[in-house]
């Protein structure tokens, strides 16, 4: 679980605190940097293990470790863990989501629905294609759950399915993400699939993809572009139907995410890099966030930026307070 951390060292507690990091290294600064008005803010959340996922519904910040589900209250500084989350076991969760009023988690084993007054868990006996859930994604009144079996979709309390019976390229969805119009793209291991409400459209290396294996989503608002990590190192982007590639990114890719400004974030098991439109930054001291591997990343409102790392959650200040 989540530690006290200060400056000065370590100290065990029930309550939750952050070590900050303020300095800037402005000689690593680059042109793409100057839309800065402040330097650099980042605080640590601790953990024993490395943070596999996460998701944040207003002051609670709900993350996994390998062996166990937390929930840190982010203004009291305290911390919860639930080994258990209803019927479904804290361990092996691998995505979490929220719809406004519910924390979604997934893993091996179904889907838990709740919060810290208990949690509902759907599993294929009671509405989804598949126990294995990969990945999530929450908005538009309706929760999306990627399994190894298909697509399923959480409406007004009952659940539809989709396969490739209805028009998805696989039945194994690795990735979820909603773009402006609360269309669903489900990465899969066979290209994505674009469900607009009524039926699917596909993308895959025969209409100018570099893969069919998909593994992370992430959509962009502000220039209404999907974005997708593929096979082992590329970066496909999506905007009118047009598919941009961009090779050999990074290795063992896991997580995207995109930033107020447009700037794209690729988390791996090799640490971060991201794209400012121009270039494709990896050098740590430029990024300047403690983490060496990232799992999971996501944006709040506010447009501070988290970070699931191999130490805990790294949350990055707005940088862009525009």
């Amino acid at each position: 679980m989540l530690k006290y951390l200060v400056l000065a060292g370590i100290v065990v507690s029930s309550t939750l605190a952050w070590a900050q990091n303020d300095e800037v290294d402005e000689d690593k600064v680059k042109a793409e940097e100057i839309v800065y008005e402040k330097p650099t803010e980042w605080s640590v959340y601790p953990a024993d293990e490395p943070v596999s996922t996460f998701t944040i519904k207003g002051d609670e910040l709900w993350y996994a470790t390998p062996s166990s589900a937390f929930m840190a209250s982010i203004k009291k500084r305290t911390v919860q863990t639930f080994a258990k989350l209803g019927s479904l076991e804290g361990t092996d969760i691998v995505c979490m989501a929220t719809d406004g009023a519910n924390v979604w988690i997934g893993g091996k084993n179904g889907v838990a629905m709740g919060g810290t007054k208990g949690f509902t868990v759907f599993t294929a006996e009671n509405g989804l294609p598949d126990n294995n859930v990969n990945a999530l994604v929450a908005g538009g009144g309706k929760v999306w759950v990627g399994t190894d079996k298909g697509l399923a979709c959480y409406s007004g309390g009952s659940w539809k399915v989709f396969t490739t019976g209805n028009g998805l390229s696989h039945d194994k969805v690795q990735a979820l993400a909603l773009d402006d119009k609360n269309n669903v793209w489900a990465g899969t291991v066979k290209g994505i699939s674009v469900y607009d409400g009524s039926s699917f459209t596909v993308f895959n290396m025969k209409k100018g993809m570099s893969w069919n294996n998909v593994k992370a989503l992430a959509f962009d608002p502000r220039k209404s572009t999907m974005w997708a990590a593929v096979g082992e190192k590329d970066i496909n982007s999506f905007k009118k139907s047009k598919c941009n590639v961009f090779m050999d990114i990074n290795e063992g890719i896991t997580s995207l995410m995109v930033d107020t400004q447009s700037r794209i974030w690729v988390g791996s098991s090799n640490g971060l890099v991201k794209y400012n439109g121009d270039e494709w930054i990896s050098d740590p001291k430029q990024l300047n966030i403690p983490a060496a591997q990232v799992q999971w990343m996501q944006r709040d409102s506010a447009g501070n930026l988290y970070y699931a790392g191999e130490n805990g959650i790294v949350r990055l200040s707005n940088p862009y307070p525009f």
